[in-house]
This record gives C-alpha cells, structure tokens and sequence, in this order.
C-alpha cells in the first residue's frame, strides 16, 4: 500500500536552516520548560525526545543524573553537540548530555522503564492525530520508570495583533498547512492530549495528568524585528520552511502578501499560547500507588519545587 503524508515515519517539515534554528536557539528552560523544573531531582535520568539544538534540555539540574538528548536530524545534532561545548556542557560521567539520533515512531532505543523523566518540547504538532502521536506517547511511556514524570510542552494556538493584518491566516494557518504537507488541518494536537494520553495508557481522570498552559510573548521592538527577519529568511526560495508552504500549495503570491503583513506587524505586538502536559506512569489500578502514597510523593515534589524555586 503506498504511503500517504501522514503516513511517513518523519512528518517534520520545516527543515534546519539558520532561520529556523533561530527560534529553536531562542528556547531556553526559562522559557520552555519552567512548568515542569521544580520536579526534577538532582540524581533523575531524563530524556529529551526532539532536542533540536539542545538550548532548553543543558539547563536542566540534573547534576548527579543522565540526560539522553534525542533527534532525527544529525545536522541539527552537530549544532547541538557545539553549543554545549561552548557551555562546557559534560559529555560523560553524572550531570551530563549525551546527544544521540533516533526516530521516536521507529521506536527508542532503551529498555522499558529506563527515565525518571520524559521530556518533549513542540513535538506533537508535528505529528498528526491520533495514529502518530499515539504511537510516539507508547515508546515515551515504555522507557518512563513506574512513578516517572512525562512533560510536553506544545502549542494550542498562535495569534497576532492587530488582527487586520490577517496574519493568524497568512501565518499560522499556512505554517500548519505546510506541517501538514496540505492535508486538511485537523484540531492542533496540544489541547488534544489529555485525551491522547488517555489513550496512551494515562490515568487522566484519576489525578495523575496536570493540565497547564503557558504564554509565550513576543513583544518590543528588537524582538520583532527580529521575528520578522527569521520570516523573510524561512519564506525566502530554498529555504525547506518556505518549500514545505510551495509543496502544501500555497501559492507566490500568498506568500508575498504574507511578508508584507509580517513587515507591518514588526511594528506591533503578538502572543503565542502553548499547551502544558505533567502525566506520571501508572500502567494500571493495581501497579498505581496508593493514594495515600501517591499524597506522600507529591508532598515531596512540592519541598523539591521549594528548593529549587529559590535556585531559578
């Protein structure tokens, strides 16, 4: 049976150009992964499934533990294993980050129950529902220790202001049909998972799932300029980012009109919405803790996130 688009083992599409490795270098932990830090503890094994250049997962403190940093593309790896050297990152021995390429929905290459905790951030809008996103929420809770920690972080929805400049179509709408490689666009898949995990094997109903949501903002004028800069550089001819819109097909023209928006909106300012996903691993009623342990844990996450609060 021929592949359709959703059907391919790697549904990224936007490439790895220095414009779009831009915004994946402009994520730090701060940024991307503040929901989920007050419950790491020092002695954790995490993996990181879609590192990208690694900027958010080398600021975890994990200083006794092992952090797995996993992506599909070696270029993008290279870069990665660059940057932290230049942040004298360990590659080896307790508190390091060990960069490795794997593919998620080929299936990780780890034994079940090998990570305190799983962390994957802007993944899933890449992989359409449910089949794919299922399929990866499988391998991430195989390798999650019973008691472990999954966090997702993914974007719900994006807007721009004002909205005259029409740039939520022009924009959002063409980046998700370009992700999509021109299959009608489904639900974005963040507000999606309580459900997804569900699937997965999650006890969403039983207090095991938190459901957070966080604002990413870009605001001033450098910032901007900034965005509408990467912009013209992703849309610009031969950049994969501006070919993935070519292939959905959106025409020249459309993307014309989406830069002049972008150049307008320089000026002004934006939001960006994400969805943020904690669920721990219980794989079923009898194997799940008690809720009197289960009680006991948390309390010892929340002194954890006391800590460590005063560390940030």
């Amino acid at each position: 049976m021929a592949n359709t688009p959703h059907q391919n083992q790697s549904n990224y599409t936007q490439g790895y150009s220095n414009h779009t490795l831009a915004t994946h270098q402009s994520r730090t932990p701060e940024s991307d992964a503040a929901f989920f830090l007050p419950y790491i503890k020092k002695t954790d094994h995490i993996l990181d499934v879609g590192c990208g250049p690694g900027t958010t997962i080398t600021g975890f403190v994990a200083s006794e533990g092992t952090i797995m940093s996993l992506d599909i593309s070696s270029k993008v790896l290279k870069k990665a294993k660059i940057l932290a050297t230049e942040d004298h990152v360990p590659s080896q021995g307790p508190g390091s980050v060990i960069f490795e390429e794997g593919n998620v929905l080929k299936g990780l290459p780890y034994p079940d129950e090998t990570f305190d905790i799983v962390y994957c951030s802007q993944l899933f809008g890449h992989l359409p529902p449910p089949d794919l996103p299922l399929r990866a929420l499988a391998e991430m809770r195989r390798v999650l220790k019973k008691g472990g920690l999954l966090a997702t972080r993914d974007a719900a929805d994006s807007h721009f202001y004002p909205r005259s400049l029409e740039l939520d179509r022009l924009w959002v709408q063409n980046s998700r049909r370009g992700i999509h490689k021109g299959m009608p666009d489904p639900d974005p898949t963040g507000p999606r998972m309580p459900a997804l995990l569900r699937s997965a094997g999650f006890d969403t109903d039983g207090g095991k799932v938190r459901v957070g949501a966080g604002t990413k903002v870009f605001s001033g004028q450098e910032t901007r300029k900034w965005s509408a800069r990467r912009a013209e550089g992703q849309l610009r001819e031969g950049d994969p980012f501006g070919q993935s819109w070519l292939d959905a097909g959106i025409t020249e023209d459309e993307i014309q009109e989406t830069l002049r928006a972008v150049r307008k909106w320089a000026e002004m300012e934006d939001a960006l919405p994400q969805c943020e996903m904690l669920a721990w691993k219980f794989r079923n009623w009898e194997e799940r803790t008690s809720r009197e342990e289960y009680h006991k844990y948390l309390a010892e996450r929340k002194k954890l996130a006391t800590k460590l609060s005063k560390e940030f």
